[in-house]
């Protein structure tokens, strides 16, 4: 199956949507963005290391928050991407507000972070698939 992923210039504008609408610091740290934004691509041959649509936002949601890209807003950003990348191909999660809010600071905290497969679980159980009727 063929993915279509975020690039740099999408993530950075989700970014300043997020300070525009919540205030924040803005800036980044060249470098980490890009780094973050290969992961769910890789692999090497035939050999994809995040094969599935659940694994591929996992890795956005989990290094987004995690990784401080930015100077500031790194969770919203990390929600926004995921959120934006599962739209682009299809997908949305049907979770509430208050559990994504949760699971977001979860993975920004390095002390009560869950481990990344748990992460792919907690997608599985609220992704779906547009069903779209022409």
């Amino acid at each position: 199956m063929e993915f279509d992923y975020l690039q740099v210039e999408d993530v950075e504008a989700l970014h300043d949507m997020a300070l525009r609408d919540f205030g924040g610091v803005p800036g980044r740290e060249k470098g980490k963005l890009e780094a973050k934004l290969a992961l769910p691509m890789s692999g090497y041959g035939d050999y994809e290391r995040y094969p599935t649509i659940e694994e591929k936002a996992a890795v956005y949601y989990y290094h987004l928050a995690s990784g401080h890209c930015f100077t500031d807003g790194n969770k919203r950003t990390s929600y926004l991407a995921t959120f934006t990348f599962l739209d682009l191909n299809g997908y949305s999660l049907l979770v509430d507000d208050e559990e994504v809010f949760q699971w977001t600071l979860r993975l920004a905290d390095d002390s009560n972070r869950p481990e990344f497969e748990e992460v792919v679980n907690w997608i599985k159980r609220y992704i779906c698939k547009y069903d779209y009727e022409d």
